[in-house]
């Protein structure tokens, strides 16, 4: 926390500094000005057609009202076309995105180079600079849409993905106040992006809403253009020198081999160290792990940290908890300590989750093993299948009786909120199939929501903790 104010306060007297007129010419000698068909709509709606080829690397597109009229050298009036920017195959823009296209991942190093990633929000500026000194009636920023798809055991994600790719215009000064305000709070965080990237500084989600904290009005704006603008860049968001601020926690018998030669050993403390950006690690030591365990909950993991069967396990595996949903870094770090590579010796350990047994609970695996559908796009490169459950599961509120009255406090009734959520999960049938197809992981995640609703029961993790042995 206090990092976070020491950027919070030192990097302030950059904000303001502009870009050189050189680095604006040669960022806008790449780009392709075209004829803007119809077809794009209003802010917060989206057309069936796509503005772009997903296949191809993209960039944020501005538009113009332009009802200036000009007077040519006949004296007749003339209405100038409007025009947008867009990358052209070959271009500067185009190579840097083709760099990362293989591999979409917050935490993952990125190849890309920061200057081409530059080069694009240079662009951006660049046009409209040039369209205000036009006396453009409305300028206009499209930003490409996320598609907020269920996740799935399969592919039919990243299929889905490229069958159509909509763009939602913000303008201003729009139609509306609410249209201007978040065409702002967009040029904002392009703004803090082009100065995280000029100083080769890393900077925070947090720490950008902090820099602006009566514009942004909550995390919550800026957290969803941070992704907005990296999907429409085609870029992960450590392209653009942006992160998420460290959340999960990592304990066990291996260590990380930094880029700068540095070692970091997992099981140094004892409560755990904070997950660190991949960006930052060359290489794991997995020599004497075995199994990981995914645990849902912070005060979990620190129990089962702290316990005498900790001891005993803890020379061969590897506890990890993003405490509660998962942020990137720790779906990325599980991702990168369970599949095989070269930077992890191409070792496999087993995975296994250990969730409470209610829809949270079962929703939260879900999204470890095939990714969230915020961020659909890129669960290719996060999911975890073959994470296996391990509990807790409805034989394990059988436990309730054994541990007396405090175990059985462990044991609650479904709230309404968690009978819709599990409902849901019901209907959207992970994989699409209703189970019928999927593996007997998935077809027992079914059974288990019925089996919920139906005794209209849940248990919590922290029922382990008063079951004598355990």
């Amino acid at each position: 926390m206090d990092d976070d104010f020491e950027d919070l306060l030192g990097g302030r007297d950059e904000i303001g500094q502009d870009s050189s007129q050189e680095s604006l010419t040669t960022a806008a000698a790449g780009l392709d000005f075209r004829e803007r068909g119809e077809g794009l709509l209003d802010d917060g709606q989206t057309t069936p057609q796509s503005t772009f080829d997903y296949g191809d690397p993209v960039g944020l597109v501005v538009e113009t009202d332009m009802s200036v009229v000009e007077t040519g050298p006949s004296g007749k009036g003339k209405r100038r076309n409007p025009r947008s920017i867009k990358t052209t195959p070959g271009s500067a823009i185009d190579r840097a995105g083709q760099e990362i296209a293989s591999d979409y991942s917050d935490t993952t190093p990125s190849t890309t180079s920061p200057v081409s990633t530059l080069g694009k929000i240079e662009a951006v500026f660049e046009q409209i600079a040039d369209d205000m000194l036009g006396h453009a009636r409305q300028i206009s920023i499209s930003l490409d849409v996320r598609p907020r798809i269920p996740p799935t055991r399969s592919g039919a994600v990243a299929d889905a993905i490229t069958l159509d790719r909509k763009t939602r215009r913000l303008g201003f000064p729009g139609k509306t106040a609410e249209e201007a305000w978040r065409f702002t709070v967009v040029l904002r965080i392009l703004e803090l992006m082009h100065e995280a990237l000029r100083t080769g500084v890393t900077i925070s989600k947090r720490d950008m809403y902090y820099r602006d904290p009566a514009l942004f009005g909550s995390q919550t704006h800026v957290d969803r253009y941070v992704d907005d603008i990296a999907y429409t860049f085609n870029v992960p968001r450590s392209a653009l020198n942006v992160t998420a601020a460290a959340k999960g926690l990592v304990v066990g018998a291996f260590s990380f081999c930094r880029r700068d030669g540095s070692i970091l050993n997992a099981a140094a403390d004892r409560e755990g160290i904070l997950i660190p950006s991949l960006k930052d690690v060359l290489s794991v030591d997995l020599s004497a792990v075995k199994w990981i365990v995914v645990v849902e909950k912070e005060a979990s993991f620190r129990s089962i940290a702290a316990s005498t069967f900790w001891d005993r396990l803890s020379p061969e595996g590897v506890l990890i908890t993003g405490k509660g949903y998962p942020d990137i870094a720790t779906r990325a770090l599980l991702r990168y300590l369970c599949t095989p590579s070269p930077q992890n010796d191409f070792a496999s350990p087993p995975s296994y989750a250990l969730m409470d047994y209610d829809p949270d609970g079962l929703a939260i695996m879900s999204v470890y093993r095939y990714g969230s559908a915020a961020l659909a796009h890129e669960s290719a490169a996060l999911c975890v299948p073959q994470l296996k459950w391990l509990g807790l599961r409805s034989e394990h509120m059988l436990l309730g009786e054994e541990g007396g009255t405090h175990a059985r406090q462990g044991l609650l009734a479904l709230t309404p909120r968690d009978r819709n959520k599990a409902r849901k999960m019901l209907e959207r049938e992970v994989g699409g199939d209703g189970g019928k197809h999927g593996g007997s992981d998935e077809r027992e995640m079914q059974r288990a929501l019925r089996t919920m609703l139906m005794l209209n029961v849940k248990a919590e993790l922290q029922l382990l903790d008063a079951v004598p042995g355990l």
